[in-house]
């Protein structure tokens, strides 16, 4: 009976000494993405792609975004497509919808202290009805590649989804109003 006690009270201990110890592996921090967004891009914007030195076409991209984690303005420029043509069913549409499938869609999202979280690929699909009122749909997939400020070392993906309409007569110039919603990773 007594061994038994011993035994029950140094089980105890040794529970209470691990239990106090530091861990040594911590979970990853996960930050919820839940943003709205209102803003205006150009497209067709000339530049010189630094790698090739051919000129490349690009949109420029400048929204507002409120929700959690906070509020901010995302940026993209430099962005890779890929023209597709008419299709029936882009993103789910039964109807006929001109079609840019894109490859690379770099973002920085800049927060209002001053944290940036950085979104360095990413791929999607737009969909925009060429035949009609000129409007479009988009979903583009995410992935968050580091960032500053309380961002540091961020991983984590995203999707947005938004529709645009033209503003200028030829539609190189739209407003756009979507969300995006996912997970950042933080070490």
């Amino acid at each position: 009976m007594k061994f038994k006690k011993i035994s029950v009270g140094i089980a105890g201990v040794i529970l209470l000494i691990a239990a106090g110890l530091p861990q040594t592996a911590v979970a990853d921090k996960e930050v919820k993405m839940d943003l709205r967004f209102a803003g205006a891009f150009a497209t067709g914007i000339l530049h010189v792609d630094p790698m090739t030195g051919n000129t490349v076409p690009s949109a420029l991209i400048h929204v507002t975004a409120v929700g959690s984690p906070g509020r901010a303005e995302i940026r993209a420029f430099g962005g890779v497509d890929t023209f597709i043509g008419f299709v029936v069913g882009c993103l789910g549409s039964t109807d006929v919808l001109l079609q840019i499938n894109i490859d690379e869609n770099p973002l920085v999202f800049r927060f209002q202290d001053l944290s940036m979280l950085f979104a360095k690929g990413g791929s999607g699909t737009i969909c925009i009805d060429a035949l009609g009122t000129g409007l479009i749909d988009f979903e583009i997939n995410l992935m968050f590649d580091g960032g500053r400020g309380r961002f540091e070392g961020a991983t984590g993906q995203a999707v947005i989804t938004g529709e645009a309409e033209p503003v200028s007569s030829d539609g190189s110039f739209l407003a756009e109003t979507g969300t995006v919603v996912g997970t950042i990773i933080l070490p």
